[in-house]
């Protein structure tokens, strides 16, 4: 079950409107939650239910384990980041690590072919974040009620954003955000349109032409110039509206139930440079990644060489979370030498290498940033090898194909002329959580609640409704 699948479209998510509301009308607030917690599991368990005691188990292991820290300190905290650590290692990285290993060595231990629990990085990751946050006293441990509803709230267990349980758990105690039904029913279907129309209608429609490229780079083929590019820009615009529009969903549908949910997607194709383009994407894994590895390992406090070999760390670390292959440890390397050419570049032009020429910045960080894609969604180096070879002109020019240059250009028009989710929501998402974003708005028309608006979302909402009986997964649910 998928948010732009019809089971959850047509059957469990009126449902689960209908029965938490009802059930908060005539029982009250907290069997309401117990409700959402409930109808939570079941979205989890539509996947594969045999993972179903692996999240439940995950919940109890680090509630209790919580409580121990805040009793008896922090031997207790370095227990639970490491048990954490290891089941995140045994399900998604136990087969990358038999792989290198027989090659190294020569050995040929067979592979477990363990399957990859849905979410698992990403409940992992929430869970580490809370134990620090309770071992700070950032946060208090909470009820189990509280906790387990913050672990696996539907809207954001999949794919994120990583919730901090400090933000979310006094939500779920604030008795007075369901009172308005009709208002957080406005502003969460709307929000929920726009990220369903660019998952349906923008990002599936742009996958098939990437993966046509992908695939044959896969086979040895040759690729072209243009059809190189075509099948690089396919499929950067159809990771931005992917997990843009899952954002945007996510979003939604956590504001239909009244509560607000962490930002996690601001402009990102608008950066200046990689270091602001990750200031932008999954913005909440970029904090986690700061907050929970890069100021540990010392941030920026012992030195400018130091600091470099952090953000190498860290991204090469990032690149691994995405996926257990070494075509994601390239990306994320690339992406820290980016980061490092930033920082050195920042001493010498305070204003960036362009200046007082921002058009320059935004495309050459876009550039790098759609060749890096290359390596994120190729499947091996050879295929990633063969397509960069095209980009780079060296197979000749091939044939100009329009379909996939005209969708490219309908996307750069979206992504650099159009307001963002975002922005034009601006007025209606919380302060707290733009302000935690860092959002900065663009121009632009903003949301409000009147028939204009109720009626471009509704047709909007009827096209992509009318085409999410063919979409397909999103593309960070593999993560």
């Amino acid at each position: 079950m998928i948010f732009s699948g019809p089971a959850f479209l047509y059957i469990f998510l009126p449902l689960t409107l209908l029965s938490f509301y009802a059930v908060r009308r005539s029982f009250g607030h907290r069997p309401s939650l117990v409700l959402l917690f409930l109808a939570s599991l079941i979205f989890y368990a539509w996947w594969d239910v045999r993972f179903l005691p692996l999240i439940l188990v995950s919940i109890l292991f680090n509630f209790f384990i919580a409580r121990l820290i805040r009793r008896r300190g922090g031997k207790w905290l370095g227990f639970g980041v490491a048990a954490n650590l290891a089941l995140l290692g045994v399900f998604k990285y136990t087969d990358f690590f038999i792989g290198n290993f027989n090659a190294v060595s020569g050995a040929n231990f067979g592979m477990t072919n363990i399957p990859l629990p849905l979410a698992i990085s990403f409940f992992t990751f929430q869970q580490i974040a809370y134990l620090v946050d309770v071992s700070r006293r950032d946060t208090e441990p909470g009820d189990a009620g509280t906790y387990s509803l913050f672990v696996a709230f539907f809207p954001q267990l999949i794919a994120g954003p990583i919730v901090h349980h400090k933000t979310i758990a006094p939500q779920y105690k604030d008795e007075s955000r369901q009172k308005n039904v009709s208002v957080n029913l406005a502003i969460g279907f709307s929000i929920f349109a726009v990220g369903l129309a660019k998952k349906v209608l923008l990002a599936d429609n742009m996958a098939p032409y990437a993966s046509s490229v992908f695939d044959a780079a896969e086979t040895g083929a040759a690729i072209e110039f243009w059809r190189a590019w075509g099948g690089a820009l396919a499929y950067s615009f159809q990771i931005f509206f992917d997990f843009s529009g899952y954002s945007d969903m996510a979003m939604g549908l956590a504001k239909m139930f009244g509560f607000q949910i962490p930002v996690n997607f601001n402009a990102p194709y608008r950066a200046r440079s990689v270091t602001d383009f990750w200031r932008r994407w999954h913005i909440t894994l970029s904090q986690f990644l700061r907050d929970y590895l890069y100021i540990p390992l010392g941030g920026n406090r012992q030195g400018r060489p130091r600091q470099l070999a952090n953000l190498a760390t860290v991204m090469l670390l990032g690149g691994l979370w995405h996926g257990a292959a070494w075509t994601f440890v390239v990306w994320g390397g690339l992406h820290g030498l980016a980061l490092i050419w930033n920082r050195l570049l920042d001493d010498r032009f305070p204003n960036g290498l362009f200046g007082r020429l921002p058009a320059l910045s935004i495309l050459s960080t876009f550039l790098f940033i759609t060749i890096t894609w290359v390596f994120f969604k190729a499947e091996s180096f050879g295929a990633a090898s063969e397509i960069l070879t095209g980009m780079a002109g060296l197979n000749g020019l091939g044939q100009f194909e329009d379909d996939p240059m005209i969708a490219a250009a309908l996307g750069l028009f979206i992504v650099w002329v159009l307001p963002d989710t975002v922005s034009v929501f601006s007025k209606v998402i919380e302060p707290e959580a733009l302000q935690q974003a860092r959002v900065v708005t663009q121009k632009g028309p903003r949301w409000n609640a009147s028939p204009i608006w109720a009626a471009a979302l509704a047709i909007l909402m009827f096209f992509a409704m009318i085409n999410v009986w063919s979409v397909s997964e999103f593309i960070y649910y593999n993560f």
